[in-house]
């Protein structure tokens, strides 16, 4: 065999710059939301009344914000509640919200032993839904159910037992598609080998398993030597497709009606995929042409990673493959190996369990951090690699109110909105509902960090309705294009949502997109007897200790107290302000995880926080 060395070191830094880009945003939390209306109800309530609840989950699985802003009830909040059931059906309430109900907000944080394995399990299972009731419909006037801001991953392996009716072949294939947010773009990635002859037709084909059925989607076009990649719209299909009951065969002169075939299945799991090839080895490697297809499935327990690869033109069997800690264009060392007895000559079948899978692994997965190396007998440092990449969609969460308008108002409208980006920043999912709000003119996405004003990007404007918008912001939109420029504007925390009035032309209310697990609501100047201050709590969540910082004009004795749910006080503190800048250590040290309350009292004014230990 001739050997040939890639030398290409210049196109892999290119390569990895470009990857890179699409994929450093990640972080390891999660973002769940629920849009409400009275349509989700059973059954269903007339009502134009909207209604938007988030909820984000924090890296190690243990603390978790929860915010909710409802418009346009018939009458005052009676209830609010999380619910276990699916869509369509009815359950018991597994928490309570209205001790942290505000008016038309709920804002708050549940930590600790409230957040069970079994209840991540059935957040991730979509089947809880938060409900919020009324006098006039106390069972409920509008509902959402919460669901994962995710992009839908499907793994298949492709055989000729599967077709109908099968074949005896040595054709096999494995493929990844992803079924964006939108559920209006369907991508995929392809590879096969060791067929009967040149293939000579890939298509979708509706059916269930053991069925055969019309083509749906012609994929031949998107055929390249052994491996098939694209995008389609899925939209005439998109039903057959989430109750598994689309196909993918391919076909050849020998078998003309299907050689191998696979079933595209939505399986409850977080789904990650990773394209190997040479390129992404930051070695030289003998021989330039071997690529491969890898996928992992995470169970929602988190106590199971299951992974599948398939490689073809390698220079030899596979003789080792590790999962590596290291960012695109970083060598790394191993994290966790894959026994000899899950890889076959060029395939890999295997999971990992126990000590195998730590949290930092699943962690760095998470942040497209880890890679897939497979090594041969020619190349024992690695000859083909792959980066890891994730199909949750990486969240932003933001709170809508006067405080953040530079320079502020004494608007009393309030809101909540979300934001979350595919992996590949070619899309945002956009979700906010404002309350309080009158002779609404113009809304916005402007570019500016936060305490400024900057420009418009994006007209949000034509998706308002009744104090709600909803939307997505995609690559091909006309006026602005959503790029890896604008998610990195959103990453820099360099975008805020302005909703203008005809009393506030130049914004009324507005909202500073963050990434940060739970965003405080922004506060206007607060008085405690003869001093006006501004008063900061954080971290929110804490562990050990949180820094409260009071901004004073004045001077003023105040007394500040750590108070649990059932009213006790459990620590106290006399503080005298003094014009500037004044900190005072909360000490939560010893105390169970959960939520506490932090009073600073003058005597006469009072300012409350929620506290949340991690």
């Amino acid at each position: 065999m001739k050997k040939v060395y890639n030398l290409l070191f210049t196109a892999c830094v290119m390569l990895g710059l470009t990857i890179d880009a699409k994929a450093d945003h990640l972080t390891a939390k999660f973002l769940f939301a629920a849009r409400m209306d009275g349509m989700q109800e059973v059954p269903a309530v007339t009502t134009n009344a909207v209604g938007l609840a988030i909820f984000s989950l924090n890296d190690t699985r243990d603390s978790m914000c929860i915010e909710m802003t409802v418009n346009g009830l018939s009458g005052p909040i009676t209830g609010a509640h999380i619910h276990e059931g699916m869509m369509g059906t009815n359950g018991s309430v597994v928490l309570d919200l209205m001790p942290f109900l505000n008016g038309n907000r709920i804002k708050g944080a549940v930590a600790g032993a409230a957040i069970t394995p079994q209840l991540i399990d059935k957040m991730f299972r979509s089947m809880f839904y938060i409900n919020v009731h009324t006098a006039a419909n106390p069972n409920g006037e509008i509902r959402g159910q919460i669901l994962l801001e995710e992009d839908k991953g499907m793994m298949t392996k492709l055989d000729g037992t599967q077709e109908t009716p099968a074949v005896t072949v040595n054709g096999k294939g494995m493929g990844f598609f992803m079924l964006q947010k939108s559920q209006t773009v369907l991508s995929f990635h392809v590879v096969f080998d060791s067929l009967t002859g040149p293939l000579m037709g890939a298509h979708l084909h509706r059916g269930g398993v053991g069925q055969s059925g019309i083509v749906v989607e012609d994929l031949t076009t998107f055929v390249n030597g052994n491996t098939i990649s694209g995008k389609v719209n899925p939209s005439s299909y998109l039903a057959a497709l989430l109750k598994d009951s689309v196909y993918i065969n391919i076909h050849t002169s020998a078998n003309p009606n299907g050689e191998i075939r696979g079933q595209l299945r939505v399986q409850p799991y977080l789904h990650f995929d990773a394209k190997m090839d040479t390129a992404q080895e930051t070695h030289m490697v003998m021989g330039n042409t071997a690529m491969g297809l890898a996928v992992m499935r995470m169970n929602y327990t988190f106590d199971t990673l299951w992974y599948d690869a398939m490689a073809r033109n390698l220079t030899g069997p596979i003789q080792d493959a590790h999962f590596h800690k290291g960012g695109v264009n970083v060598s790394g060392g191993v994290v966790v190996g894959i026994p000899s007895a899950s890889i076959n000559n060029n395939m890999i079948s295997g999971y990992l369990t126990g000590t195998q899978l730590t949290d930092s692994l699943m962690m760095h997965m998470l942040e497209g951090n880890i890679y897939l190396n497979a090594h041969t007998t020619a190349n024992p440092s690695g000859e083909i690699r792959g980066q890891v990449y994730r199909t949750v969609r990486e969240g932003y969460t933001y709170h809508i109110n006067a405080a953040q308008e530079v320079p502020q108002n004494n608007s009393t409208a309030s809101g909540t909105g979300m934001v979350s980006v595919d992996r590949d920043q070619t899309n945002a999912h956009y979700m906010m509902v404002v309350n309080g709000l009158n002779n609404f003119s113009m809304a916005h996405f402007h570019n500016n960090v936060k305490g400024q004003n900057g420009g418009v990007i994006f007209d949000l404007s034509p998706k308002y309705n009744n104090g709600g918008i909803f939307g997505y912001w995609y690559d091909s939109t006309s006026s602005t294009p959503f790029n890896t420029g604008i998610s990195n504007k959103f990453r820099k925390d360099s975008v805020y949502v302005n909703f203008h009035t005809t009393a506030n032309p130049n914004g009324e209310i507005r909202g500073d997109v963050s990434r940060k697990l739970c965003n405080d609501i922004p506060v206007s100047v607060r008085n405690l007897g003869n001093a006006e201050v501004i008063v900061k709590l954080y971290p929110n969540p804490a562990d050990d200790q949180a820094v409260l910082d009071i901004m004073s004009n004045n001077n003023a004795e105040v007394s500040v107290k750590l108070i649990d749910v059932t009213g006790r006080t459990l620590w106290t503190n006399n503080m005298s302000l003094t014009a500037g800048m004044n900190r005072n250590i909360v000490p939560l040290s010893g105390l169970q995880a959960g939520m506490y309350f932090l009073q600073v009292n003058n005597g006469g004014d009072q300012i409350s926080y929620r506290l949340i230990k991690k």
